[in-house]
């Protein structure tokens, strides 16, 4: 990969052919069927891999949504991680061990609970470690993201959303 003077990246042939035949990273540029059924059947004579092809949904959006919702790609460290605890150091780490703060907190956990969202946090714990691991900047926040103590206690944003009375439930609507 270059990067020229103005900042756009070139690839070399070889380096965009090594991308497009390894794994499968063609399967995310044809979505066409037809065309992958194609591509697999003379993959074997070219030696490159054969495209995986999409499942066809065949059941209803929110029956699907539920059952993939905790199908997330989550490392093990992350997927064990007990959200409570952690916001629960969080605060410390802040020095925010405060009633007011805690309730909060405890009166959000629920609400996410509720809605079966632990492991949405969980992966953003890992999302929000993954970028400060390797420099990339969040805790921008938007909207109504930033009336929610759990998501400032992750790194999600930067407002302390109890300092500025700020109600979670704008937020988890």
């Amino acid at each position: 990969m270059n990067v020229n003077e103005y900042g756009q990246v070139t690839f070399s042939t070889d380096e965009v052919l090594e991308g497009l035949y390894s794994d499968n990273a063609l399967a995310d540029y044809i979505e066409d069927q037809d065309e992958i059924l194609k591509h697999n059947a003379y993959a074997d004579q070219f030696e490159v891999a054969k495209l995986h092809t999409q499942d066809t949904i065949t059941q209803p959006v929110f029956e699907y949504h539920d059952k993939m919702s905790d199908h997330w790609h989550l490392p093990p460290q992350w997927a064990q991680i007990d959200v409570e605890k952690y916001c629960l150091s969080k605060l410390q780490t802040h020095g925010l061990v405060q009633e007011n703060y805690i309730e909060t907190l405890n009166n959000e956990l629920q609400e996410y609970k509720q809605r079966n969202m632990m492991t949405l946090l969980k992966f953003l714990i890992y999302l929000i470690d993954t970028c400060n691991t390797n420099n990339i900047v969040s805790g921008v926040g938007r909207g109504s993201s930033v009336s929610s103590l759990v998501l400032y206690l992750i790194g999600v944003h930067y407002i302390d959303p109890v300092k500025y009375n700020l109600n979670y439930k704008e937020f988890l609507r």
